[in-house]
C-alpha cells in the first residue's frame, strides 16, 4: 500500500505520533498494569520510521542523528510540548471547575432535580451551569489563589 501525502500532513502525522505518544507515555509510567507502555513503544515505533521520510518531505531541518539513528531536534520536541502543556492547562481548570461543580450540586440537590436527573439518564439540570460558571469566574480571576483544604 502507498500513501500520497503533502508536506504539511507529513508534519501533522509528526505531530500527531508525539502528541499520541506524550500521553500514552506518561500513562504507562503512572499505570504499569495496562497496554499503554506497549503502545507507547508502538508510537515510538511509528515516529521512527516516519522520521526515515524526511528527506522525501524536505524536512531534514527538523531532524538530527542520534545513535545512529534519526530523532527530531529539541526545537521540534519544544513545539510540540507547548501544544500538549496547552491541552494540560485547559484539561486542569476545566476539571477542576466541573469537579467542584458536581460536588457542590451534590451536596445542594433538591428531590426534584434528583427526580429530574433519574427521568432524563443521569443528566443534571441546568442549575449546575450557574455551578460550573461560579467556578470559572473564581478561577479566571484568582487561579488557585484562593482555593484552600480544609483540615
Amino acid at each position: 500500500m502507498k500513501i500520497e501525502l503533502t508536506k504539511n500532513q507529513y508534519l501533522n502525522l509528526l505531530t500527531m505520533s508525539y502528541i499520541a505518544n506524550s500521553v500514552l507515555g506518561i500513562l504507562g509510567d503512572v499505570l504499569p498494569e495496562t497496554d499503554y507502555k506497549k503502545k507507547s513503544d508502538e508510537m515510538e515505533d511509528i515516529e521512527e520510521y516516519l522520521l526515515r521520510y524526511t528527506h522525501d518531505f524536505d524536512c531534514d531541518d527538523l531532524v538530527e542523528d542520534y545513535e545512529g539513528r534519526k530523532i527530531l531536534k529539541e526545537k521540534v520536541y519544544e513545539s510540540f510540548d507547548a501544544i500538549v502543556e496547552d491541552y494540560d492547562d485547559y484539561i486542569f481548570w476545566s476539571e477542576l471547575e466541573t469537579r467542584m461543580g458536581k460536588r457542590d450540586f451534590e451536596q445542594t440537590i433538591t428531590e426534584e432535580e434528583r427526580q429530574y436527573m433519574k427521568e432524563n439518564d443521569g443528566w443534571f439540570p441546568d442549575r449546575i451551569h450557574g455551578i460550573y460558571e461560579k467556578y470559572r469566574k473564581e478561577f479566571e480571576k484568582y487561579g488557585i489563589d484562593r482555593l484552600e483544604i480544609k483540615q
